[in-house]
């Protein structure tokens, strides 16, 4: 009878162990850039893009700061990644590890498997949370030309719905 009553009382009383759910962040951003940005801003070669969350986020692409929102941030160790978010993507079995490319427009767009390959390509940073503890949420997105690096800053809010977008150019310099 004790184990009967103890039983009803935990499901009655929801007792159990829960984890935060996040919106695919990535998928989102890059829904968003395709849908409204590169009509906005066109390139004139198809930008490629890889399946993989991991090839959206190598190290040599850090996550900047969104300047261009009206907000000056000091540097980029105010912000940092959704650890648990990060986490969870490196698990193959992820939902948020490999990108939905089923409505991709192919005369804007060429999946790659691996590498590099050739300009323009796209990259997207994991999403990044303000350290003062806000619910504001960024990722980047860093279009890559020959001479040109394009970063659109998209701000999130914690259900992941876009809440502002902005776009900052940067010249690349060769010397030699």
């Amino acid at each position: 009878m004790k184990k009967t009553i103890l039983l009803i009382f935990l499901l009655k009383c929801g007792i159990g162990i829960s984890q935060t759910e996040f919106p695919f962040y990535e998928q989102i951003a890059f829904d968003f850039y395709q849908s409204k940005l590169i009509d906005s801003f066109p390139t004139k070669k198809k930008i490629k893009v890889y399946q993989y969350v991991n090839d959206f986020q190598p190290d040599y692409f850090v996550f900047s700061n969104p300047n261009c929102l009206g907000i000056k941030w000091k540097n980029n160790e105010q912000f940092q990644p959704i650890e648990s978010y990060v986490e969870s993507q490196r698990k193959i079995d992820s939902e948020r590890f490999e990108l939905d490319f089923s409505d991709l427009d192919k005369k804007k767009f060429k999946i790659k498997k691996r590498g590099k390959g050739n300009y323009p390509r796209l990259n997207i940073t994991a999403p990044h949370k303000e350290k003062n503890g806000t619910d504001r949420i960024f990722v980047n997105i860093h279009e890559t030309h020959e001479n040109i690096y394009v970063t659109y800053h998209i701000e999130f809010n914690d259900k992941g719905e876009i809440i502002d977008w902005c776009k900052e150019m940067d010249e690349i310099i060769r010397t030699y």
